[in-house]
């Protein structure tokens, strides 16, 4: 009995991927290293699909944990080196070290009494994410709207808007 090929159909995120083996040998002349290495290679690609799927995830609850405790400088940590803070009506573009301290002084001025993000997305293609939340203080509610992008396979958050709820 002859093998030619096998095709493998891989579902991610409603996108079919095909991996494809061509052999041109009997399956008694496959070897089991030929084999077990083929097998190896799908299952790391697998787990570099998951691993992708992941790291969205994981920005936007750190984000929420960095909101949550009212911390500049964890929030910093997950800003691209340019960053555009919109604070209520004023919108600029900060370095991380001047967002910092935009950002620390706004907490100082409405510390969190609570955050949750309430709603996340991504564009069709995933390069691109948001998430949209409620920050309440002593002083009043902020939408909080984040919107983050891979920058070499990290996610970065490059816009953040706090705009008072009225």
């Amino acid at each position: 009995m002859h093998l030619h090929c096998i095709n493998l159909n891989l579902v991610y995120n409603n996108t079919y991927f095909l991996a494809q083996f061509s052999f041109k040998k009997r399956i008694q002349a496959l070897s089991m290293n030929n084999i077990s290495r083929n097998i190896l290679l799908v299952i790391a690609l697998c787990m570099s699909f998951t691993a992708s799927a992941q790291s969205n995830t994981n920005i936007i609850q750190s984000v929420e944990e960095a909101l949550k405790a009212s911390s500049s400088r964890e929030l910093t940590k997950y800003l691209h080196t340019k960053v555009e803070i919109k604070l209520d009506d004023e919108r600029k573009e900060y370095s991380i070290n001047q967002a910092e301290i935009m950002l620390k002084k706004f907490f100082q001025q409405h510390p969190a009494e609570s955050f949750e993000f309430i709603h996340d997305g991504d564009n069709d293609s995933g390069a691109r994410i948001y998430a949209i939340g409620t920050y309440k203080s002593a002083s009043g509610k902020h939408r909080v709207v984040i919107r983050a992008k891979q920058y070499n396979k990290v996610y970065k958050v490059y816009r953040l808007e706090f705009t008072k709820d009225r």
